[in-house]
């Protein structure tokens, strides 16, 4: 009895024997994939070169089976199967084998990849690792490329059929390799991409990643404890150099304790692989010239230059084929320099924030938000010739995320204050201006105004820093549009708060009549909020066409903008409508005071009065109600208009009631009249410029007409022209802005005619010794 299986095909030696490796390979291939990830995991290093060795035989064995089945003897066979169920049946176990077999070389290629990814993370401990990441290269791309003599029946392709990628074995006669898609899973979407080469690229990328951490903390290190120190020192005294004094004290708590230690392990067992220093001949040019941030910056960028040539150099060496897809010929070393330098400082720009903020053991994050500030504005104040580009761009890009993070937390900071009450707001404010002194000075606001100016000020500042290339402003590209468009929203928000805020509190303030914070709020806290936005800059900025990312920012900082200006101007006339809430406040107030003080209606219907005593409620309304507000302003328009309000809340209170006086009733409603010249005569609160305006003030000359007129009778006509003869006051009239009488003032004199008391005469006398000057 014949010892051949069953399903192989008799009399064909070679398809029985590649029948035979074809299954032996699906164990090899689950067995190599199996040990890679356990002895890579294990950290089991003992043996990898025969883990190597067995990979490569592996591989090759798999490229030579599928060769194999594409020989003649296959395709006879294929022929012959055709005519056979039975050999039907046997040639669909064979792609049954051939899937399975796939997608294990699929599994093997992926592991080697995570390997290789793996093994370059860990290639700054040790050069073994590093040797062995370039050997799995050299291995993986083997597994993806593999030279192969094209057989005249591939050659010879159907009409309608496209011709297969250069580089990509078939798996079949009837479809290309779609390995991938042969062990993809839901869980697993990557596996639907197709898989590249890996180039020398990729490495630097990679190892460029695990040089980030240490790169940044020996910038952050240098830039901050090298020479400057000196100089911050001698001027540790001057309060220009306060914020200095901050960032170099909060970074030697931060990062290190004494001097400069560098953040390597020098007893490293990657000691081939240790980045020199170039030849001192070459870095002593132009030393007056440099500062010795650039001198320290540049010594870093050779390092690094060295460092990427050594490594180019090992993998030339080892895996040569990475280079430019294996071609042959020189390697440019200077564009891989160029080249990784490049993604460092990238990286470097993307990790050192959150090193700065989060990462190390004693976080930035975990001071004042002023200290953070002060490095963010030492780094916009460091200048191109100072440090060379690629430092410098990182750095600057450092600021830039710095800036949002600054803006966000202080913005926060500062706009919760404003909405919390506290007992204490003189502690409030000296909290605030000790923290952020370059804010103007709110010495005569109120505390929480003093916050207000402290947003406004801040977020003005960090838009502007971002304007301070006046070069680059036509160019948005160059400019952080999208960093701007957070500070711009909080801005708007609080302009639009602050107003809201200002409005609500002159309605209270005012009804409870607290002039002192009404005004200090009006033109104090309002005034110097409006002065921050007098250095706001705001340029227009133009995006090209073809950056859809860039139109949409420039599009959405414009319409911000607009709503910014809008809501400033809204700002603007905010002072109005609070004037407006002060009047009607006041003429309310006013009404109410006459209402609880002024004599009852049969007190004005008497024949006699003791003129030597004054009435007590002209006094007591002007010191509950003007007073306080000549006290808290010295606006003269403010001033008058309060002064007309209280007077024609008087009138108005008097013709309501319909009070009827006397003729010696008229005379002391005259006389009260004259006690409210006489008290602002009086005020020492105000200068001779406010004296002459309010003393002569139109509504006191109203309010005189009014007595006069309740002296006249109905029929008596009013002449244009005063008679000097009868005036008592003649050496005031000058001062006032027209002769005409006092009666012309008052606009419903027959209104006011009626409120005469009936009977009684004496009007002849009194038109003998009552002028106008009464």
């Amino acid at each position: 009895m014949s010892t051949t299986p069953k399903w192989y095909c008799r009399n064909k030696s070679q398809p029985m024997h590649t029948f035979a490796e074809i299954g032996k390979l699906g164990l090899e291939l689950r067995r190599i994939t199996k040990r890679i990830v356990i002895d890579v995991n294990s950290a089991i290093f003992s043996e990898h070169d025969t883990i190597l060795e067995e990979c490569e035989r592996v591989v090759e064995q798999y490229w030579n089976l599928k060769d194999e089945t594409k020989n003649a003897d296959f395709q006879s066979l294929s022929k012959k199967i055709k005519r056979s169920p039975y050999n039907q049946l046997l040639m669909k176990k064979f792609h049954l084998i051939m899937d399975l077999n796939d997608r294990r070389f699929c599994q093997l290629t992926f592991v080697l990849k995570r390997t290789l990814s793996f093994l370059l993370r860990k290639s700054m401990q040790s050069e073994m690792w590093l040797n062995w990441a370039l050997h799995i290269t050299q291995l993986y791309n083997k597994c993806r490329k593999v030279k192969k003599p094209l057989l005249p029946a591939e050659v010879d392709n159907q009409p309608g059929e496209e011709e297969p990628a250069d580089g990509e074995p078939k798996l079949g006669s009837k479809r290309k390799e779609e390995m991938p898609a042969n062990v993809c899973s839901n869980m697993y979407p990557a596996l639907l991409l197709a898989l590249k080469n890996i180039d020398f690229s990729y490495v630097l990328q990679l190892v460029a990643q695990t040089r980030v951490e240490q790169n940044a903390l020996d910038l952050v290190f240098g830039l901050f404890n090298m020479g400057e120190q000196d100089a911050w020192r001698e001027q540790q005294n001057l309060e220009s150099t306060s914020s200095s004094l901050e960032i170099l004290r909060t970074l030697n708590i931060s990062f290190a304790a004494g001097d400069y230690q560098p953040y390597c392990d020098s007893a490293q067992d990657y000691k081939s692989m240790q980045m020199q220093m170039a030849d001192a001949s070459l870095q002593v040019q132009d030393h007056d010239h440099q500062s010795l941030r650039c001198k320290h910056t540049e010594s870093f960028l050779q390092k690094e230059r060295v460092f990427i040539a050594q490594l180019i150099a090992k993998a030339t060496e080892i895996s040569p084929t990475i280079f430019d897809n294996g071609k042959k010929g020189p390697v440019d070393m200077n564009a891989y320099i160029v080249k990784g330098l490049r993604l460092l400082w990238s990286y470097v720009g993307i990790i050192l924030d959150h090193i700065l903020l989060w990462w190390i053991d004693n976080p930035v994050s975990c001071y004042r938000l002023t200290h953070i500030d002060s490095i963010r504005s030492w780094l916009y104040h460091q200048s191109v010739n100072d440090i060379p580009e690629p430092v410098f761009s990182t750095l600057r890009g450092i600021g830039e995320i710095l800036t949002g993070f600054v803006c966000n937390n202080i913005w926060d900071q500062l706009f919760r204050l404003t909405l919390i009450s506290s007992n204490n707001t003189n502690r409030l404010v000296d909290v605030v201006a000790e923290q952020y002194r370059d804010c103007p000075n709110n010495e005569f606001g109120t505390p929480t105004g003093t916050v207000w100016i402290s947003i406004f000020a801040n977020l003005v500042n960090l838009s502007n820093q971002y304007f301070s290339n006046l070069e680059a402003h036509n160019n948005s590209s160059l400019l952080p549009v999208a960093e701007q468009i957070p500070i711009l929203h909080r801005l708007d928000h609080s302009v639009h708060s602050m107003r809201l805020w200002v409005t609500e509190q002159a309605k209270l303030l005012c009804c409870e009549w607290k002039m002192d914070r009404f005004f200090q709020i009006l033109e104090h806290d309002v005034k110097l909020c409006l002065n921050v936005f007098i250095t706001f800059q705001l340029p227009k900025l133009t995006a090209d066409l073809s950056d859809i990312l860039m139109l949409v920012c420039v599009a959405l900082r414009t319409k911000l903008i607009a709503e910014v200006n809008a809501n400033i101007d809204k700002l603007k006339k905010t002072t109005d409508e609070c004037v407006q809430i002060l009047s009607a406040v006041c003429r309310v107030l006013s009404l109410a005071n006459f209402t609880l003080c002024f004599p009852a209606a049969n007190f004005w219907q008497r024949e006699l009065y003791n003129n030597d005593e004054k009435s007590l409620y002209v006094g007591y309304v002007l010191d509950e109600i003007y007073l306080p507000t000549i006290r808290a302003t010295k606006d003269i328009v403010i001033l008058k208009l309060i002064l007309k309000l209280i007077c024609e809340a008087w009138l108005d209170y008097i013709y309501q009631k319909r009070i009827r006086f006397s003729v010696n009733g008229a005379v002391r409603l005259l006389n009260d009249f004259d006690d409210v010249r006489e008290w602002i005569l009086a005020c020492s609160l105000l200068d001779e410029q406010q004296l002459d305006k309010l003393s002569n003030h139109e509504v006191l000359r109203m309010c005189k007409g009014v007595g006069k007129i309740l002296l006249r009778k109905p029929e008596d006509v009013i002449s244009i022209t005063q008679s000097p003869k009868f005036d008592k006051k003649a050496q005031d009239a000058s001062a006032q802005d027209t002769q005409l009488p006092s009666e012309m003032f008052v606009s419903n004199q027959k209104h006011w005619l009626q409120l005469r008391a009936s009977g009684g005469n004496g009007f002849p006398f009194l038109k003998l010794c009552c002028g106008d000057a009464m």
